[in-house]
């Protein structure tokens, strides 16, 4: 399967996917942490294999995110992963970044998940999806709040319908879950903080406070 429109070298797109009919795929926390190995792996022209970083050289998840490689082929400005799919804000830096990433990454993370879960086919829901987005479209900005905000529906599933500021068991929750950027943005030191690349994005936010006000306030404006 072929995409009609290629994507387009400095432009940002909304990346996003799910499992093949709607199936987990992340059962456990090695499995988003190899995930996120590879979104920070994935991103350049070399070739890698991430299962001889790991038994060979006995390399930590801490060790391989801050591992020397070339430069990137596509900036990551946000991302989260959710038990059953994920979200990405991704600039194209190089011609057919985007495609080489995703392929990278699609197929390192399912050949892991297969041998790990014995299984076999398509791990995800065909050809991920995306979204062309301008620099002057305030649907960017929002995707800041849209995809950080994506863990609140594993504990409160009802929010968008009920909920018109957050309660602190939310902002605790939030601050809580690391499988996002958002610890990032905070100004959280980790690691992972080395998968995303801000300066590439507008600079909507003038410091951590702002962005977290930010966040907040897409309860009131959802």
């Amino acid at each position: 399967m072929f995409r009609k429109d290629p994507f387009i070298t400095g432009e940002y797109y909304h990346i996003y996917n799910r499992g093949v009919d709607k199936r987990v795929i992340f059962k456990a926390s090695k499995d988003y942490e190899r995930f996120m190995m590879l979104l920070y792996l994935a991103n350049s022209e070399e070739s890698f294999r991430l299962e001889e970083i790991l038994s060979r050289q006995h390399k930590t998840f801490d060790e391989i995110l801050v591992l020397e490689k070339s430069e990137p082929i596509v900036s990551i400005g946000a991302w989260c992963l959710m038990p059953n799919h994920f979200h990405m804000l991704i600039r194209q830096e190089v011609d057919g970044g985007i495609t080489k990433f995703m392929r990278k990454l699609g197929v390192g993370y399912s050949m892991f998940f297969n041998i790990k879960y014995k299984r076999m086919g398509a791990l995800f829901g065909g050809l991920f999806k995306s979204k062309l987005i301008g620099v002057d479209d305030n649907y960017m900005r929002q995707l800041f709040g849209y995809i950080h905000i994506n863990p609140l529906e594993l504990k409160f599933p009802e929010w968008k319908d009920k909920i018109s500021k957050p309660s602190i068991e939310m902002r605790d929750f939030l601050e809580s879950y690391r499988y996002s950027s958002y610890l990032d943005y905070l100004g959280k030191n980790r690691v992972e903080n080395n998968i995303i690349k801000v300066e590439k994005f507008p600079d909507y936010f003038q410091g951590h406070q702002e962005f977290k006000d930010f966040v907040e306030n897409y309860f009131k404006e959802t």
